[in-house]
């Protein structure tokens, strides 16, 4: 029992481990902390998803006939429409940018959660065949990633803000509002708080989701670890194909709806920044 416990603490630990690069000694090590630490198979599937998404993309557009659409074209067409539905409710300002901005947001993080689909151990046994030994195929359980994502959005909303609204305007939100000028150093602490929430809860939220349904994944594997050919193997793996099955049909709609919410907020942070009060 010991020794089972072992195996599925070394288990779960290995795939919580990330593909590390330390810039300082170049050199890919596991046990690498500090800012000057890469997670590469974070950036390469990172990476790689955004190109499917932009060649996906560009596959279509090439390809779209004023005729009777092909299914894919009816596809992108769709989500294009309802893309750009959500942001005419949740956006009011001039910039042509947004909503193209929220298709990317949405369709990279679904394309990033959609990783999760696959079989937990399925691309890690490829790359042991390559002697990569750890590699963690899901960019958004990595708060690297996702964080990065929402500093980005945050850093254009902000930006955007001066542009809609001026440096006086910006300067009287964070000054005069919501206790007037009387209350300056109050004000400004309440909304340097509010804004820095933003991406913070942006990214953590998309992280905590992933991560568990992660994590989920990995005990469920763990039902036929290290157990040999037995009935116990058998009774485990059927336990493991219901149980799989079951989180992985119900996984399908927080992936979904994980890509959605980011999407949305998107599009609310920059309306935000485009609302005059």
């Amino acid at each position: 029992m010991a020794e089972q416990a072992q195996g599925t603490g070394e288990y779960i630990v290995h795939h919580l481990t990330n593909l590390k690069l330390d810039l300082h000694t170049m050199q890919i090590d596991p046990d690498a902390t500090g800012f000057w630490v890469l997670n590469l198979d974070s950036i390469v599937f990172s990476a790689i998803l955004g190109v499917v998404f932009l060649a996906l993309f560009l596959f279509v557009s090439r390809k779209a006939t004023s005729g009777q659409p092909g299914a894919w074209q009816n596809f992108v067409e769709m989500m294009v429409e309802y893309v750009d539905q959500q942001v005419s409710d949740g956006f009011h300002g001039k910039a042509t940018f947004v909503a193209p901005m929220a298709l990317t947001v949405a369709f990279w993080v679904f394309l990033m959660n959609f990783m999760d689909m696959l079989p937990i151990d399925l691309l890690p046994a490829i790359g042991r065949s390559f002697g990569i030994h750890h590699l963690r195929t899901v960019p958004s359980t990595d708060p690297n990633i996702t964080l990065g994502m929402s500093l980005t959005v945050f850093v254009i909303a902000f930006g955007y803000s001066f542009v809609a609204k001026g440096i006086k305007g910006v300067g009287a939100e964070f000054l005069f509002h919501p206790f007037g000028k009387w209350l300056m150093p109050v004000n400004f602490l309440l909304k340097v708080v509010e804004e820095l929430a933003k991406p913070l809860s942006l990214g953590l939220r998309l992280f905590g989701n992933m991560y568990a349904g992660e994590m989920i994944f990995i005990l469920i594997a763990c039902f036929t670890l290290n157990k040999g050919l037995s009935l116990d193997t058998g009774l485990g793996f059927i336990a493991q194909l219901v149980l799989d099955s079951a989180w992985t049909a119900f996984h399908v709609l927080i992936i979904t709806l994980q890509a959605y919410i980011f999407m949305v907020l998107t599009v609310v942070y920059m309306g935000m920044a485009a609302d005059h009060h």
